[in-house]
């Protein structure tokens, strides 16, 4: 009863905003760039993103692979056209109401409030024609998170990228050919889909972020009562320290592009329990293994966003630590012992009409026994698991009766099925995920130093057998608010 009624109230708050939106619709013609970048070229929003922040197009995507240019001398940030009193930074945050709830063995929780969901502060460009960068940095402010608990600072990605590095080799290419580009730094990974070019601001995509043992929940933590350690922490979905070689070329016989990311990742990051490590006591955490991650992608007729359609594969290998160093165990990122990991998957996205974007992605995830093992575990086991999600994007340019321009309406499925559990005394279907993302996004204004967003997110899912009495957790999130960036 308490879902249907939920239910029925995110359909009548979704109608009331498709309500109000058309009206500013009716007003609102005008579509010009995200901030950063249209203070700079005086882009349309339209060029680079569908239809707006953050989801970008075919071309705002090649703008990202060539290192954040266009190939024309207006890239230069010390070009005559550009007023000496840009600066290349942007802030980003959304105002509004958020109300979440998660149950699991006939007890629960609910809670709802206005706030606000943090702070971005971002800076991407180029310091010469062929050296690109980006810092993300979100402060830590105590009362983010909706009331519902405070954000970490953190500096998300600091890299510089150098480009067409080719061209010290003799190595002949084609004006919009990028074939090595070097990256190094922390950056989020060249993962199937960029997380953090979705449009949903509530919802993760699971597979990205899933750790066998450790029970899914979204918003709201703590709720599930059962679980079993597991020292690794690697996560796709989470930004990386590293180096990265990548590459794009125009392919004439597909009429698309070929893509390649190979990336080194340091492991001091890893926060994932650790054998030695005295109760009561802070332990570091991670070591300097390195792992590594591919993605190479093919797209037929465009880039495969708006035009075109496009296939991919990935995967990650390395190993995650799993006892502290002896001599010193309070020392970060000197842990040792690592044991193998490894993620492999696949990726491809369609689309139609220029409206349409259907796209997905599937992943094996596969670690090994010997992590269970350092925590003790009897006859652990290697624990394996398969993950995916499909989402269809759907950006109503023309229809019969009303012109909906301004619009992007979103349906997002996430799956997790485990094949085998780490611990042998878990059910094999614990943990299991099921997850839809229900989205409508509308944009009131975008001007050449402004956006902002009118957006409705609600979220349903259930995790298979992580209560105490084996029972199923339940979770819905429900945000409604204004995302806007300056």
């Amino acid at each position: 009863m308490k879902r249907h009624i939920a239910l029925q109230g995110i359909i009548m708050l979704v109608g009331l905003i498709a309500l109000i939106s058309y009206e500013w619709s009716c007003l609102v013609k005008n579509a010009n760039a995200i901030p950063a970048f249209a203070r700079k070229y005086g882009f349309s929003c339209n060029v680079c993103h569908v239809p707006g922040f953050p989801k970008l197009n075919d071309t705002g995507n090649l703008f990202r692979d060539q290192g954040y240019q266009l190939g024309a001398d207006q890239d230069i940030p010390t070009h005559e056209s550009i007023s000496m009193g840009y600066f290349p930074l942007s802030f980003r945050t959304t105002v509004g109401y958020q109300r979440a709830s998660v149950r699991t063995d006939g007890t629960g929780i609910t809670t709802g409030g206005f706030g606000f969901t943090g702070l971005d502060i971002l800076s991407f460009g180029i310091l010469d024609r062929n050296i690109a960068f980006g810092v993300v940095f979100t402060p830590g402010l105590g009362s983010a998170g909706f009331g519902t608990g405070a954000s970490d600072s953190d500096l998300e990605s600091a890299f510089v990228r150098l480009m067409r590095l080719e061209r010290f080799v003799g190595v002949k290419s084609e004006p919009g050919d990028y074939l090595v580009n070097l990256r190094v730094g922390k950056f989020e990974l060249d993962v199937p889909f960029s997380e953090k070019r979705s449009p949903t601001l509530n919802t993760p995509f699971v597979m990205y972020h899933y750790l066998p043992g450790t029970p899914y929940t979204a918003t709201i933590s703590g709720t599930s009562t059962s679980s079993y350690l597991n020292p690794n922490s690697f996560a796709i979905g989470e930004n990386q320290p590293g180096a990265e070689v990548t590459g794009i070329k125009k392919t004439s016989a597909t009429s698309g592009y070929f893509r390649y990311s190979l990336a080194a990742l340091t492991t001091n990051a890893f926060s994932g329990p650790l054998s030695g490590c005295s109760a009561g006591t802070t332990c570091g955490t991670g070591g300097r293994n390195v792992n590594f991650y591919g993605h190479m992608t093919q797209s037929f007729g465009g880039y495969g966003v708006v035009t075109g359609q496009r296939i991919g594969i990935f995967g990650a290998y390395g190993t995650a630590p799993t006892v502290v160093n002896a001599t010193c165990p309070t020392c970060q990122a000197v842990a040792g012992s690592g044991q193998p990991f490894s993620r492999i998957g696949g990726d491809v996205s369609l689309t139609f009409d220029g409206q349409w974007n259907l796209f997905g992605a599937v992943m094996h995830g596969n670690d090994s026994k010997n992590l269970f093992v350092s925590q003790g575990i009897v006859n652990a086991q290697n624990a394996s698991w398969n993950g995916a999600f499909v989402e269809l994007d759907w950006h109503p340019t023309l229809l019969p009766v009303v012109e909906m321009p301004g619009w992007l309406l979103s349906y997002r499925y996430d799956v997790i099925r485990n094949e085998r559990q780490g611990d042998p005394t878990f059910a094999k279907h614990y943990n299991n995920v099921n997850s839809h993302t229900f989205l409508a996004r509308y944009y009131l204004h975008q001007s050449s130093r402004t956006d902002i967003a009118l957006h409705a997110e609600y979220n349903t899912y259930r995790a298979n057998g992580v209560g105490a009495g084996g029972g199923d957790l339940l979770g819905q999130t429900m945000l409604t608010g204004l995302d806007f960036a300056y």
